[in-house]
């Protein structure tokens, strides 16, 4: 059996995997149309705020939308789900974004992402969008923040960062069993993603991929997709997509 038959929905981070130099291209976008007018859903797993994510979930044609590294998703039948009590947000975001003020104190250069503002309870740092620092001062912000209680990871882009017990791959198993499928049986489908705040995917999902700019941080992942692509950033998504299509026919 190819590694690709009988994929039963497409899981896909964004930055880096369906974007190219930080967007993303009409090609990727067609690559994204034809997977749902096959029959084959397509959920975006993001770092970025809900704010973005409502959008896409409302423009783009896709079955579900995980934002916030899990901590908020956009459903079927427009309903949107937490992963931590809402009546707890208040206080936590206001010690989140003091430990965000003392990191950029502590590390020169790093700062609030500019999407912050959209974010309901994941946080960011830039470190590689607006901002361009090394990959040194990224793991340095990952230890500051996690010195002050909370979950964080770095993206592509951003060092996201949380509270609660959850990541992308818990949130994940919820959008499973909304698709109609067993959250404990994640055999059936297709995970896509190029970072660290993957590698619980890659984990969790059998037939998980790699686009090709994942090789950057490859000795750093505990847990490794299963494939990687030709194609770097959406160009890689693109070929998986095409892959998923062929072994339907």
């Amino acid at each position: 059996m190819s590694f690709y038959s009988g994929v039963e929905a497409v899981f896909t981070d964004m930055d880096g995997t369906l974007t190219h130099a930080g967007r993303v291209r009409a090609s990727t976008y067609a690559a994204i149309a034809a997977l749902e007018d096959a029959g084959v859903p397509v959920v975006v797993v993001t770092g970025r705020p809900a704010g973005w994510a409502e959008a896409i979930f409302r423009l783009w044609p896709v079955r579900a939308v995980v934002a916030e590294n899990g901590g908020v998703l956009f459903l079927p039948g427009n309903r949107k789900v937490y992963s931590v009590p809402t009546a707890t947000l208040p206080a936590v975001r206001k010690r989140m974004f003091a430990a965000a003020r003392a990191v950029e104190k502590q590390v020169p250069g790093a700062r609030i992402s500019a999407d912050a503002a959209y974010t309901e309870v994941n946080l960011a740092l830039d470190w590689n969008e607006d901002v361009h620092l090394p990959e040194d001062d990224a793991r340095r912000i990952e230890g500051l923040l996690r010195a002050s209680g909370f979950n964080a990871v770095r993206s592509s882009v951003h060092v996201n960062f949380w509270p609660g017990r959850f990541d992308k791959l818990t949130a994940c198993r919820k959008v499973v069993r909304v698709l109609g499928g067993d959250p404990r049986v994640l055999e059936p489908y297709v995970y896509v993603g190029d970072a660290l705040n993957d590698e619980p995917m890659f984990r969790g999902f059998p037939r998980s991929v790699g686009v090709a700019n994942v090789r950057d941080i490859w000795d750093e992942l505990a847990s490794k997709p299963a494939r990687v692509t030709r194609g770097r950033e959406g160009a890689g998504f693109e070929e998986v997509a095409r892959a998923v299509l062929r072994a339907r026919r």
